[in-house]
């Protein structure tokens, strides 16, 4: 995942830089640009999957230069940082959103489901990802896999925000992301990797709750 890291303050831009390559440094690549002149120059030939941008910055701030990444037609998400509360009309109008101002993230650690009439419980984080086989659902968890009846609203109802549906067939948990690319991820879990492809349908919402959900994390 390409990310620009935009920030007149360079040791606040090489912190968020630093921020993500401690999360996974082989799932980010990242851009840093001290101030919005470069980014602008290179926005035309350089294709990002995520802007992080500051909003108070001299010359053109973040949300003039979002605005301007807007008109462009880049649909990619766009993170900003700010403390102040002033700004989320602004930010509204850019349609990107800014974490720290939603509500708090619910908090779920349990999966429970029946199967035979036998309840089962399992941990959200050994859950790695859900596979829709017709009417039944598979779930590969870390130790196990189980096949239960339910039905997609009913699944996505039971989770939080680590798990994003990225094609009608599966909804995968963040955690276990090894690579994005544009059409498909590697989820790597017990020393193996497996692909899964990111429908056109799911793509563009797919991609802004992943990167919400690996934010939560930083």
């Amino acid at each position: 995942m390409k990310v620009a890291i935009c920030d007149d303050d360079p040791a606040l831009a090489e912190h968020v830089n630093d921020l993500l390559v401690q999360y996974d440094s082989t799932l980010f690549e990242t851009f840093t640009y001290y101030g919005s002149k470069k980014l602008i120059q290179q926005i035309d030939t350089e294709k990002f999957d995520c802007y992080i941008l500051d909003i108070e910055m001299d010359t053109i701030d973040g949300v003039e230069l979002a605005k301007l990444i807007r008109k462009k037609g880049i649909l990619a998400p766009i993170v900003f940082l700010t403390s102040y509360k002033e700004y989320m009309e602004a930010v509204f109008q850019v349609q990107t959103f800014d974490y720290l101002l939603k509500p708090l993230d619910k908090v779920v650690d349990t999966f429970i489901f029946s199967i035979n009439k036998n309840k089962f419980k399992l941990k959200m984080s050994d859950i790695v990802y859900f596979e829709k086989d017709k009417r039944q659902v598979i779930i590969h968890s870390l130790n196990e896999k189980y096949r239960v009846y339910i039905s997609t609203n009913q699944l996505l109802e039971q989770l939080n925000n680590d798990f994003v549906q990225i094609h009608a067939s599966f909804i995968i948990n963040c955690s276990y992301i090894k690579e994005l690319g544009s059409n498909f991820l590697l989820l790597h879990y017990a020393q193996e990797s497996i692909e899964l492809s990111i429908s056109r349908r799911f793509k563009n919402k797919s991609l802004e709750n992943i990167v919400m959900s690996m934010r939560g994390k930083l």
